[in-house]
């Protein structure tokens, strides 16, 4: 998913999108998608367990569980969270792996544990993003594994001057930045963004399916973004 930059706009989107949402006992409890994510950043040391409902797939209407139904995190009752669109519960420190259990409104018990949460890191060597010239961008830490990718976003505060690259090759221990992709990144100082996610699809679930997935986000890095 991208990394996006604290404007107004997006706040406002968000807050439109998180109010267009129902209870989960006014559908079919077989049409629920669900979406479970781990998500530990070191950039504040804290840990959130995110789980999302949506009616009829993954790009259907936001529910809320109602009327008995509920969601836990390793026996943690989750929230639901506007800000999130989802139930949530954040933890100080970090938190590799976990179980989620969702009971839905007619006492069907859905339980998945979480795939294994791997790091990475920058080296310290990165300092540089010269825009007229592809980039080779090794992190630090073990190559991808199956179901395993990396993100990483280069933003400033300006709306738009900002790029983003994805690599899920098994094995890969780099990604190429390239010129076209970079060609409205403003020179000066951006902050670079790295997330390490690995992700299943072959939950406990209903018929529409669901996934579940680990994140783990880099200590933030700041560049210099050059011609």
């Amino acid at each position: 998913m991208k990394l996006i930059h604290y404007s107004l706009f997006i706040i406002t989107l968000l807050f439109l999108s998180s109010c267009a949402k129902e209870d989960s006992s006014d559908v079919n409890q077989d049409k629920i998608y669900t979406d479970y994510e781990l998500f530990y950043n070191k950039n504040t040391d804290k840990t959130v367990a995110v789980a999302k409902f949506k009616f009829g797939g993954i790009t259907g209407t936001i529910l809320e569980l109602t009327d008995g139904a509920t969601v836990t995190f390793n026996g943690d009752l989750l929230t639901y969270n506007a800000w999130y669109s989802g139930h949530v519960k954040e933890y100080a420190g970090m938190i590799t792996s976990g179980t989620f259990v969702y009971t839905d409104v007619d006492g069907s018990v859905f339980t998945n544990a979480t795939p294994s949460m791997d790091t990475a890191s920058f080296d310290p060597n990165f300092t540089t993003i010269v825009k007229s010239q592809a980039n080779t961008f090794t992190w630090l830490g073990n190559s991808l594994a199956a179901n395993e990718s990396i993100g990483l976003f280069v933003g400033s505060w300006t709306w738009g001057e900002d790029a983003l690259f994805f690599q899920n090759q098994l094995g890969a221990t780099n990604l190429i930045m390239g010129i076209t992709q970079m060609s409205n990144l403003a020179e000066g100082t951006s902050t670079v963004y790295m997330d390490r996610t690995k992700h299943a699809t072959n939950i406990q679930g209903t018929s529409n399916g669901g996934i579940i997935r680990s994140k783990y986000r880099a200590l933030n890095a700041q560049v210099q973004v050059v011609p």
